[in-house]
Formats: structure tokens, C-alpha cells, sequence
């Protein structure tokens, strides 16, 4: 029988102060001191006190679950603890190096492990399991943890301009999408749900008001399969990897959840850690390919002054 801990919820802004050091990643040889956690900008204190080992920030996971907005099980029989925010769940148990995330094996480099009655892991781990991300400042000893909103807050937060996003594209409306675009970033396209921030093409906001004149072949990737570079011009792409099918009228939408799954690894959530995912969704077009046919598309927008502006159009499909 799980025992349920409770939890508190936060919305973002949240500041976590442990004791501890650490790196990205942590060397073993770090003293321990105090180290401040940011979690979007508000403080809170941890009731008990982290620790290093083996170059790891061990975290108590109880304090984190709820700094985190999670709920918290806890298995006594077998020593595991279950770790659930909105989608996500993380299983681990006491003295085990193997761990599960989403379904999905992971091994940790220090066991989680049991100190004063108190269950303790890897700090890095907990932060990566509620589908946020982290960042360390090893002078200073300051990890920045970025939580994203829940699916329910993001979409009171973004609906409108994420439908109005996707309106302009299909209506091909450059001049309205452009005001959209974020002024100094720009708008990142990338034709596969991995986001290569070396290779993906960015184009300003002058650029997209100029996309419906733009003949220009451009190198946007490479095909998934043969490698073979993505030579198309604006429109070409257009048809291929932006709007490749009518998803204002998507019959699945997704705020800050990921829909789409295949064998491309989705970085988006690493490289747009303080942004929200709009995604929307066809699960497939031809019953003879069982599914395997879906299709997304995914608007990437942050924060700029007092607005959303959109800073990446993600495509994606199964991927062999």
C-alpha cells in the first residue's frame, strides 16, 4: 500500500536554499557549503539538509517533492518512492542505482539512500522527473532550476496567442505572425522534433514578414533516413515542415504536454527550458499505417516584456 505524502503546488517562482555544492556536473572534490537552488524566483528553505557524494548533490526527496509541486508515495515494504507532477512519474528505490522515469530506465550514478529516516537522491534526477531543467554556477554554488508551468496554467497563459500563431500560418499572414516574432531571438524552424541549435535555421522578424517573397533555397536539415540536406525554399518548406497538415483545426492540443512520440529524441523542453510548448496534434491519417503516420506541430514561445513572442516552430513525425 502506497502512502500518499502531501504536497503543495507552486506556480512559477520558487527559490530553494540547501546545503551543498555543485557543478554541471558536480566534481567530487567540491567543499560543501550552502547552496542557493533557484526554482524561478521564489525562495523556499529545505527542512533538511542536503548533501555531496561522489561529486552529487543528494537531495532530500520529500522536501523536494514538494518545493516541486509533486505528490509524493511512499512504499515502505519495498523502499520505493513514486514521484508524480501533471504527466510525469518517477520511481526509485532505496539503495537501487536503477531508476524509472516515465516508464523509462534510467541509471543513476549515486544510489538514493536512507539518512535519519529521510530518503535522499540525486538532486539533478528529481529536478529532470517533474520535466524541468537545471543549470549550475559553480562559483557562486547556485543551481537554477527552471519548472514549466502546468498544462492547465499554460493554456489559461497562452491559448489565445498560440491560436492566433497558428492562424496566421495557415492563412500564410507573414505581417500578423511577424509581430509575434520575438524582436532580438527571432523564430527557430526545425523540421524534426530535435532541436539543433547549431544547424536550425533562424529568421528575424523582418525575415518572416518577408516570407510570402522569399525564393531563397535554404539548407533547413537533413531527411530523417537517407541524411540527404533539406534543400527547399520558404514555401517548399512551408508545405513540408511547418504546415504539413491543418493544425489550427488539430483534434489534439497539448500546453506544455508532449503528444507526438517517436524515435526522435525531443530536446525542446532543454532548449527552451523557460518557454511554453504549444503542440497540436494529428495521431495519424491512414489506419493501414496503424498510427505511425502522426504528425505535430509545436509553437515555442517566451517571455519578452510583458508578452509571449514566439521563438520556434518545431515539426515533427515518426522518424525511422
Amino acid at each position: 500500500m502506497f502512502k500518499k505524502i502531501t504536497a503543495v503546488c507552486v506556480c512559477l517562482g520558487l527559490v530553494v536554499s540547501i546545503t551543498g555544492t555543485g557543478g554541471t556536473p558536480v566534481q567530487a572534490a567540491s567543499p560543501v557549503g550552502m547552496t542557493s537552488v533557484m526554482v524561478n524566483g521564489v525562495m523556499l528553505t529545505l527542512e533538511s539538509q542536503a548533501y555531496v557524494k561522489q561529486g552529487r548533490v543528494m537531495a532530500p526527496l520529500r522536501d523536494m517533492a514538494k518545493g516541486l509541486g509533486a505528490q509524493l508515495y511512499w512504499d515502505a515494504p519495498s523502499r520505493t518512492a513514486t514521484l508524480k507532477r501533471a504527466s510525469h512519474q518517477a520511481e526509485i528505490k532505496a539503495g537501487s542505482s536503477r531508476a524509472l522515469r516515465d516508464g523509462g530506465a534510467v541509471i543513476l550514478d549515486v544510489p538514493a539512500e536512507i539518512r535519519s529516516g529521510r530518503v535522499y537522491v540525486p538532486l539533478r534526477f528529481v529536478v529532470e522527473s517533474v520535466d524541468a531543467t537545471i543549470s549550475w554556477n559553480v562559483k557562486t554554488g547556485t543551481a537554477q532550476i527552471i519548472l514549466p508551468l502546468d498544462p492547465a496554467s499554460a493554456k489559461s497563459v497562452i491559448a489565445e496567442r498560440a491560436a492566433a500563431a497558428v492562424q496566421a500560418l495557415k492563412t500564410k499572414d507573414w505581417a500578423a505572425l511577424s509581430s509575434m516574432v520575438h524582436s532580438t531571438r527571432g523564430v527557430r524552424f526545425s523540421p524534426y522534433g530535435y532541436v539543433d541549435t547549431a544547424k536550425d535555421i533562424v529568421r528575424s522578424r523582418s525575415e518572416i514578414a518577408a516570407a510570402g517573397a522569399d525564393g531563397t533555397v535554404r539548407t533547413w536539415g537533413a531527411y530523417d533516413g537517407t541524411g540527404d540536406p533539406i534543400k527547399l525554399t520558404f514555401a517548399q518548406y512551408y508545405d513540408k515542415f511547418i504546415y504539413s497538415a491543418d493544425f489550427a483545426d488539430a483534434p489534439e492540443m497539448g500546453y506544455n504536454q508532449t503528444i507526438g512520440t517517436g524515435n526522435s529524441l525531443n530536446n525542446a523542453r532543454n532548449v527552451y527550458p523557460d518557454a511554453i510548448l504549444v503542440e497540436y496534434h494529428y495521431d495519424g491519417f491512414d489506419p493501414q499505417y496503424d498510427g505511425m503516420d502522426w504528425q505535430s506541430l509545436r509553437l515555442v514561445f517566451v517571455k519578452e516584456g510583458g508578452q509571449w513572442m514566439l521563438v520556434g516552430i518545431i515539426h515533427d513525425q515518426w522518424t525511422i
